[in-house]
């Protein structure tokens, strides 16, 4: 009986606390929704709240909008981001470059005929008056005129040449690496430029270098290697040989080379290499201008040989007037030159380039 009464009791209690929960549910969700628009009708009458209100929204919005697009998406593998980094990323050294290999002989031009170069137009100066430098005044004194050749092969000694006096006359061979950058710095020093061509010698086992002139080629083929030197350097104001004590005392093999330089406009310089030499013969013959050297200056590498050449230039000097001499971009070389440049004025001599000469020498010709 008494457990009967006590289910009932349970019963009736759980359907009194339902209904409780449910009137409870419905006041909330009616005091909500006269919230609303009870708060909408304040911010109505406030127009300064509402869009401060709005203002925050936004600002909070826009800000979970700009981090959403900043960050990055994800990366699919490490090793891939890995390897990018490192295709942009500068090398924090330089990369190791093999040794350079021996450089060949400079290519020849192509086989056949050479064309003789067109001579100069008519009323145009030719090349070797055009970039002869300006004789300074010698007010009758004996000239000078001392040309080193051999220049840029050893680009260190040659640079030191480069820093003396401008009335040096350079000669440049024509095999020198970076010719036109070396005859750039030494005409901007004021030097007075010509091209060291390498001829045959008469020691066989001596090598003049690549492309030399030899009495074993062809007419043609001398003329091939004789285009290729001249078009290795241009401003100049005619050629010397370097070696050549074969090659300069052969007439058949002069003789087109000769022609070549005169159809070009340039000058010669026979180096005299030997005493058999023909060239400065033919050359007046064949109506080239040309010059002849006097004196070798550093046969004897020291200083004090080098300057008893140099005085013995002098000496010759003083008996016609004027006088050639060649040295080499030796350090010895240079340092005699040093003490020796200085003392010219006092001694009466002007130091003139080399053009100087020929200006004598076809005055006296005509």
């Amino acid at each position: 009986m008494f457990e009967r009464f006590a289910k009932r009791w349970l019963s009736a209690r759980k359907r009194v606390r339902g209904k409780g929960r449910v009137t409870r549910r419905r006041k909330a969700k009616s005091s909500r929704a006269t919230a609303a628009p009870g708060l909408l009708a304040a911010l109505a009458k406030r127009p300064a709240l509402l869009l401060a209100c709005g203002a925050g929204i936004g600002l909070i919005i826009g800000a979970l909008v700009a981090t959403h697009r900043a960050s990055p998406p994800a990366v699919a593998t490490k090793p891939a981001a890995s390897s990018a980094a490192a295709a942009v990323a500068p090398s924090a050294e330089p990369p190791k470059v093999a040794a350079t290999p021996a450089q060949p002989a400079p290519a020849l031009p192509p086989s056949g005929t050479v064309p003789m170069a067109p001579p100069p137009a008519s009323g145009v100066r030719p090349p070797w008056q055009q970039y002869a430098k300006a004789v300074p005044e010698t007010a009758g004194r004996p000239i000078i005129a001392i040309v080193i050749d051999d220049m840029g092969i050893d680009k260190a000694e040659s640079a030191r040449v480069i820093d003396l006096p401008p009335a040096i006359t350079i000669a440049f061979m024509t095999y020198a690496k970076d010719l036109a950058h070396q005859a750039a710095a030494a005409r901007a020093a004021g030097h007075e430029l010509w091209l060291h061509v390498p001829m045959e010698p008469l020691d066989g086992e001596l090598d003049a270098g690549p492309h030399a002139l030899k009495t074993s080629l062809t007419p043609e083929e001398n003329r091939q290697r004789l285009d290729w030197a001249l078009a290795q350097l241009d401003g100049y104001v005619g050629i010397n040989n370097h070696m050549g004590s074969r090659f300069t005392s052969s007439e058949a093999e002069m003789k087109p080379v000769l022609a070549e330089v005169k159809a070009r406009g340039l000058a010669f310089l026979d180096s005299r290499t030997t005493a058999a030499t023909v060239a400065g013969r033919m050359a007046s013959e064949m109506g080239v201008p040309h010059i002849d050297r006097d004196v070798f200056i550093d046969n004897d590498e020291t200083v004090e040989a080098v300057l008893v050449q140099l005085r013995r230039t002098e000496e010759i000097a003083l008996k016609r007037g004027r006088a050639l001499a060649i040295g080499h971009p030796h350090a010895t070389t240079i340092a005699a030159l040093l003490k020796w440049l200085p003392t010219l004025e006092a001694k009466g001599f002007v130091l003139v380039p080399a053009s100087a000469l020929l200006h004598q020498e076809t005055a006296t010709a005509g």
